[in-house]
Parts: structure tokens; C-alpha cells; sequence
């Protein structure tokens, strides 16, 4: 196992600052894997210790965990090619020149306020979304936006006929034989987050696009535990090549940039980071909630990171930059 002793201190250096009430962590390493759990799951309206096997609010990790995931085995099987239009499949969509690619790499240029979002309906805010313009910045800048994926979720509705919750569970979620990944987790499994219009949310996203979209969401929305992650990172290390949903060829396209070199490096859908050393791509991911994954396949090594930084506040800015230092120390400390 890889020396991870700077990394492991600033994470739990979390806790004991009281950025994160608690944190799961885990260091994979070709066929090895640390796991911890320090500190506590909730600190309101109690105390209640952190558990193992305690299910997360993964956020955004939803885009590439889940919506991504049906796309690529699409891809896989020769239905998709992300050369096509998004106009193709959502004809009200009035921009003919945003392909599939453009969304998975968020330089679709797709940006703006859209006025009382969180009070709109979900009828009105998928409309909203529909329409909103193309800026200057299409294909020339990556600028990281959910809106993106909830039009993949639209996509993959109006290829099978589902919304993407209900597909990502039948094509994805279930044949990879994951208990514990789930758009409907049991609610006394998970983590809480924030505390909204006086409730604590246990169970139910944090994110309010996909309280209000539901089934339709494809960026935000699904809960999973460090168990199943570990066994989805292992097939995006390649340490496990049955498991995801498509060929370990395909897999490896994921660890390659698909932005032009004149725009931030960005892969279909994932972070990209750079080995220190030797300079080749490494995918990372994360949720506004506090959760990451960072992933090495050159090396077969990995981050996970599981914590409910929004609690019971979801104005938490000094995690940002700890989760920052992490990803840091993590990519030092795996290239020695």
C-alpha cells in the first residue's frame, strides 16, 4: 500500500476541527483497501455515532455514478456516438449546434438565472431549462453546470421512454448487483444533511432540482455507502472488468481529455487531474454535499471521501479549500 499519511491527516483533521461532523474514507490500492470512519453522522438534534456502512447523499456524483453510465453503454453497444445533436432528442431545444459531447464536457455554453427556480414546479423548471440560451462561451470554455446533465436525463427519457432515475436503476444500478446504491435509500441508513425550512433532511437530495424533478433529475439524487463505491471504483482501475456496464476499453476513453486544448481539460463528465510525475490523466468527481472520488488507472490506486459537510449548515466554504488540500496531498503522495 502507497504512504497516504499526509492525505489520511488532513482528513481526519476535518473532524477534528469541526469542518465535517464525520467522515468515511478509503484508500484503494491495485487489490488493497484502507477504510475509515471517524466521528459522528449527525449533531443535530443529536449526537448519533458514524457508521461503516452509512449511506450518502452523493449529489453530483449522481452525473457520472448513474446518467453517464446508461450513455456510455449506449455507447458501448454503437446506439450513440455524442457526435449527435441535443435538438435530435429535444426538438424545443433551439440550438442546433450543441451535440451529446458538448454536455458531457460541459462546454455546451448553456448559462442563466433562471428567475424563482427553487419555487417552480417540475413541469415549469424543465421547460425553463429547455430553454435556456447559448452563450459566447459554447466550445470555448468549461464551465461546469448541472443543467447539462439534467438535459442527459431528458435524453435517455426520450430514448427509452423512462425517466433517467428509472433507467439508471434497471440498465445500471442493478446489473452491477450494488445493495446499497439506490435513488430510494431506507432513510434510517442515511447521513443528514441541511436543515430546509426547519426539516432535516435524512434520505431525501439535498439538492433542490432534484427534490423538485424527482425521477427526471439526472445530476443529482442518488445514495450509496463506501461498500458499493469501492466496487464501482474497482472497475473504473480495471481491477474488477466485469463490473460496470460496458467494456474496460471503453473505460479507459474516460481517462482521456475531450476538450480542445485551448479549453480547462475535461473527460465525458469527470474531472480531469494530472499525475505530478509523469503528467498522464486522473479522474475526479465531486458532490456539493461533500462527497469525492479520485481515481488513478495507470496505478490502480484511489480516493474515496464521504462526508456530510452541509451539516447542519450548508454554508461551509472552509471545506472547499480542506477538500482541495486533499486532492493535492493525494496526488503527491501517489506518485512517489
Amino acid at each position: 500500500m502507497i504512504d497516504y499519511s499526509t492525505t489520511q491527516h488532513l482528513i481526519e483533521s476535518m473532524v477534528s476541527q469541526r469542518i465535517v461532523p464525520g467522515v468515511n474514507y478509503a484508500f484503494i490500492n491495485k487489490n488493497q483497501a484502507f477504510t475509515s470512519t471517524i466521528g459522528f453522522a449527525s449533531l443535530y438534534p443529536n449526537k448519533t455515532q458514524l457508521s461503516p456502512f452509512a449511506e450518502y447523499d452523493l449529489a453530483s456524483l449522481t452525473k457520472v455514478l448513474a446518467t453517464e453510465n446508461v450513455l456510455l453503454k449506449l455507447y458501448d453497444q454503437g446506439k450513440l456516438s455524442f457526435n449527435e445533436p441535443l435538438q435530435e432528442f429535444i426538438p424545443e431545444f433551439k440550438d442546433s449546434r450543441v451535440r451529446l459531447f458538448h454536455l458531457l464536457t460541459h462546454t455546451s455554453g448553456i448559462r442563466g438565472w433562471i428567475p424563482h427556480r427553487d419555487e417552480l414546479n417540475h413541469d415549469d423548471l424543465l421547460k425553463a431549462i429547455i430553454h435556456l440560451p447559448v452563450t459566447d462561451e459554447f466550445n470555448t470554455k468549461m464551465r461546469y453546470a448541472d443543467t447539462n446533465f439534467i438535459l442527459l436525463g431528458l435524453v435517455i427519457k426520450r430514448i427509452y421512454g423512462a425517466p433517467i432515475q428509472e433507467v439508471a436503476t434497471q440498465e445500471v444500478l442493478k446489473p452491477m448487483g450494488l445493495k446499497h446504491t439506490t435513488f430510494h435509500p431506507n432513510k434510517t441508513d442515511c447521513i443528514p444533511t441541511a436543515i430546509v425550512e426547519g426539516k432535516l433532511l435524512k434520505g431525501t437530495p439535498h439538492d433542490p432540482k432534484a427534490r423538485q424533478l424527482g425521477a427526471d433529475c439526472g445530476s443529482a439524487g442518488l445514495f450509496s455507502n463506501m461498500t458499493d463505491l469501492i466496487k464501482i471504483s474497482k472497475g473504473y482501475l480495471g481491477l474488477d472488468r466485469n463490473i460496470l456496464p460496458y467494456s474496460q476499453e471503453l473505460v479507459g476513453k474516460l481517462f482521456d481529455n475531450k476538450n480542445p486544448h485551448s479549453v480547462k481539460a475535461r473527460s465525458w463528465g469527470w474531472d480531469l487531474r494530472f499525475d505530478p510525475k509523469a503528467n498522464y490523466p486522473i479522474i475526479l468527481h465531486t458532490g456539493f454535499t461533500g462527497t469525492l472520488i479520485i481515481l488513478d488507472r495507470i496505478k490502480q490506486s484511489g480516493l474515496i471521501l464521504l462526508t456530510n459537510r452541509v451539516h447542519p449548515s450548508g454554508h461551509n466554504l472552509v471545506f472547499l479549500a480542506m477538500r482541495e488540500k486533499i486532492i493535492q496531498s493525494f496526488l503527491k503522495e501517489n506518485a512517489i
